[in-house]
């Protein structure tokens, strides 16, 4: 059983956590958009690898390359 105080404390850090990972996101998306974009099509938008080159004209390896890049880049900023 969860009471309703305990999970609306849930709650509000779930709603803590997408926005740092919002604000990450736009963070990376100055400085590295093409991979910014690479990872908001794979996590949000649910597209492969092929999928996600093709939207944004690149080579498969590229996006591999970049979802790398994007995956360690969110997490050193989310620790922080």
């Amino acid at each position: 059983a969860l009471s309703l105080s305990a999970a609306d404390e849930q709650a509000q850090a779930e709603d803590e956590d997408l926005l740092r990972l919002h604000e990450a996101l736009e963070q990376l998306a100055a400085c590295e958009p093409r991979k910014a974009r690479a990872l908001e099509l794979a996590y949000f938008g649910g597209l492969d690898r092929e999928e996600i080159a093709r939207a944004l004209g690149v080579s498969v390896p590229t996006v591999d390359r970049d979802l790398r890049f994007g995956r360690a880049w969110l997490k050193r900023a989310l620790e922080a």
